[in-house]
């Protein structure tokens, strides 16, 4: 759960800076997004927001939520806590948002690094698949599904 919280927002921090590659240069929206998921000042910012969305997602109400899945799986919804929280329910949740501030940078940092070697193994995955298909007659192509 937590890999969850985690790759999560990477994945939203990633989208944009690929999105804006409009020319097709798949190897420039990748040197953006390490630039991007590399720089400390914006780990850090980013570290912190999502460290505090956390907080308020912790304290926010269940039984709105909790009651119609307990109808919907045949259970008394009037057990339901009506002042349920993440943060009652597991305590041990309250730990979240400490760590997403502490792991964060970390592993933009590490989604950076990767960013960056698949740049520069781009060139080289295209003439792979270049030659992977010159290899193939292109009958064994026709039938692939």
């Amino acid at each position: 759960m937590r890999r969850l919280i985690l790759a999560l927002p990477l994945l939203a921090l990633a989208a944009p800076a690929i999105a804006q590659d409009t020319t097709g240069d798949t190897e420039a929206g990748l040197d953006a997004m390490a630039r991007t998921m590399g720089d400390p000042a914006r780990q850090e910012a980013m570290a912190r927001a999502l460290g505090a969305m956390a907080e308020v997602l912790l304290d926010l109400p269940l039984a709105p939520i909790m009651g119609p899945l307990a109808e919907a799986a045949g259970e008394d919804s009037r057990a339901i806590d009506p002042d349920a929280t993440l943060r009652k329910m597991s305590p041990a949740a309250g730990a979240v948002p400490r760590q997403i501030e502490r792991q964060l940078p970390r592993a933009m940092g590490a989604m950076a690094g990767m960013s960056g070697a698949l740049a520069g193994m781009l060139p080289q995955l295209r003439d792979a698949a270049e030659r992977m298909r010159d290899a193939l007659p292109a009958r064994d192509l026709a039938e692939l599904p």
